[in-house]
């Protein structure tokens, strides 16, 4: 387990889930934009919500799964899991995260 925690791909694979999370909520949007609004385009956005939907929800797990990896190496306190962890709540709050942590210095490695 310890290899795992202290792989370098550990931590960039955290933040472009991070990202690809962000780009999934704006597929979703979209999708829900059409079927709601521009219900000419209803079709469309019932597609795009079930794809978008499907992969926004994988990466919500994934964000969470490597965000309890990461924390745990980085030796995160409880309260910036709570905050990681509502991140997946808002649209693109996972963007926002990632650039708090790394300019707090939570990505730093452990003393």
């Amino acid at each position: 387990m310890r290899a795992v925690l202290d792989h370098p791909a550990l931590l960039s694979g955290f933040r472009l889930v991070a990202h690809l999370e962000a780009v999934s909520w704006a597929g979703l949007l979209t999708g829900m934009a059409l079927e709601r609004i521009f219900t000419r385009y209803a079709a469309l956005g019932d597609t795009l919500v079930f794809a978008f939907g499907s992969i926004h929800g994988g990466l919500v797990i994934a964000f969470l799964a490597l965000g309890t990896l990461v924390g745990a190496r980085r030796r995160w306190s409880v309260p910036t899991y709570l905050l990681g962890f509502a991140a997946t709540l808002p649209p693109f709050a996972t963007l926002v995260f990632d650039a708090w942590a790394a300019r707090s210095g939570r990505y730093a490695p452990p003393r």
